[in-house]
């Protein structure tokens, strides 16, 4: 079977050459001279306050492996990062013929790796979630076709993937970012690599993945122990392409939401709308050209913010279910009073987590009318209950599950807003 590395919107690429205004970055809590950054034009950071949270810390220590169509490995925002590389295409699900360059051949992994940890105050092109994080590229997805259009995608097999989370889990990763899947594939999947994501957080690795772009994930991945990611846009509310089926980021295990973007007009050749980019600028690589830049949207950005968000958390010696758990209890949950379909807990808050000082609020965990029934049905002692009378508990507990998470919801926003 196929995972399909589909993209939300089309490609635009930009060189840092392109003079591009917008309004000024909120001062970060260190000096940061990255020209994208500098220019305002990273929304996405601003929007999950990752600046403010440098000065606590930047992902020292972490490394991220990206298991996507490889990286640029000479890239000026990136080369400096990379730690270690390999080349799963092929593998068929063996981890040890894992081997050779992670060379991109696409553009998306470049993509997705600077936004969690492009080199950050360089002075050249743009700044990471995570900036002192280490980069190991692994090559899961391949170009599957010669043209250079935005329709051209990166595509490659379930047991690759499997190989690939294998070999970065042995090989020293502590987080693995995947933001692959998309349109109708996605839900042909199956979990066909659950066992490699149950294998990597057996060995303390976090698995951070994408929702998916205008499709769902299977219903098998909702309890597997991975951070499930859906998509923002600059007005904060849900993406126009980010939908999960009913009740899954609700059930998952980890849900959370992060910048992912809308695209851009007017044109393939710019990366703004009147000077403010709708689309995530990031690295990318163009056949024959050098560091170059690209506006791309879909849940692959907003999964890329949030594994970088964990890196930050994990280089302050929390436990990667401590950073999990802390990444979520201080989410800004925005639409209805807590989980959701749209944001799953919430819309990361960087600043907020790395701060001792806010407590945060603890996440109920998954929950759906079948756990409400077993519930009831134990701490009632009954096992006979009737439907009306499960129908008038679960009236009662929603309510007053409601009114708690919405006292809850309304303290969160009014201390990290």
């Amino acid at each position: 079977m196929k995972v399909l590395r589909r993209w939300a919107l089309w490609l635009l690429a930009v060189g840092l050459g392109v003079a591009l205004a917008g309004p000024p970055a909120r001062a970060a809590s260190t000096p940061v001279d990255d020209p994208i950054f500098t220019q305002g034009l990273q929304w996405g950071m601003e929007q999950i306050n990752a600046p403010g949270a440098w000065g606590t810390a930047t992902g020292e220590g972490i490394t991220i492996a990206v298991l996507d169509s490889g990286v640029d490995l000479t890239h000026e925002d990136l080369r400096s990062k990379v730690t270690a590389e390999a080349n799963c295409v092929g593998s068929n699900g063996d981890p040890n013929r894992c081997r050779g360059s992670a060379q991109d051949d696409h553009g998306h992994g470049t993509h997705v790796a600077g936004i969690a940890l492009a080199s950050t105050n360089n002075g050249l092109g743009m700044a990471g979630v995570a900036p002192n994080a280490k980069l190991m590229a692994v090559r899961v997805l391949a170009n599957r076709c010669q043209a250079t259009t935005p329709t051209c995608d990166a595509s490659g097999t379930s047991a690759d993937v499997s190989a690939g989370i294998r070999w970065a889990t042995d090989n020293g990763a502590d987080i693995i970012n995947l933001s692959i899947g998309g349109g109708a594939e996605q839900a042909d999947l199956g979990c066909s690599f659950c066992e490699a994501i149950d294998y990597a957080w057996s060995k303390n690795v976090i698995v951070v993945l994408a929702a998916g772009n205008d499709s769902v994930l299977p219903e098998s991945f909702a309890s597997k122990p991975a951070v499930i990611v859906s998509a923002t846009n600059r007005a904060d509310t849900p993406a126009s392409y980010s939908s999960t089926r009913q009740e899954f980021l609700r059930s998952a295990r980890w849900a959370v939401a992060a910048p992912g973007g809308e695209g851009d007009a007017p044109g393939p050749t710019d990366c703004s709308t009147g000077g403010n980019p709708q689309g995530i600028i990031s690295t990318y690589w163009v056949p024959k050209e050098s560091n170059r830049y690209a506006c791309v949207a879909g849940t692959s950005m907003a999964s890329a913010h949030t594994a970088g968000a964990l890196a930050v958390l994990l280089s302050t010696d929390l436990t990667p279910q401590a950073a999990i758990d802390r990444l979520l209890a201080t989410a800004d949950d925005l639409g209805v009073p807590g989980r959701d379909d749209d944001y799953g807990v919430g819309r990361i808050n960087l600043a907020a987590a790395v701060d001792p000082a806010v407590p945060g609020v603890a996440d109920p965990g998954p929950a759906s009318s079948e756990e409400a029934v077993a519930f009831i049905d134990t701490t009632t002692g009954a096992r006979n209950l009737t439907t009306s009378e499960v129908g008038t508990i679960l009236v009662i507990l929603l309510v007053t599950a409601g009114a708690t998470a919405l006292g809850a919801s309304q303290l969160v926003k009014r201390q990290h807003s």
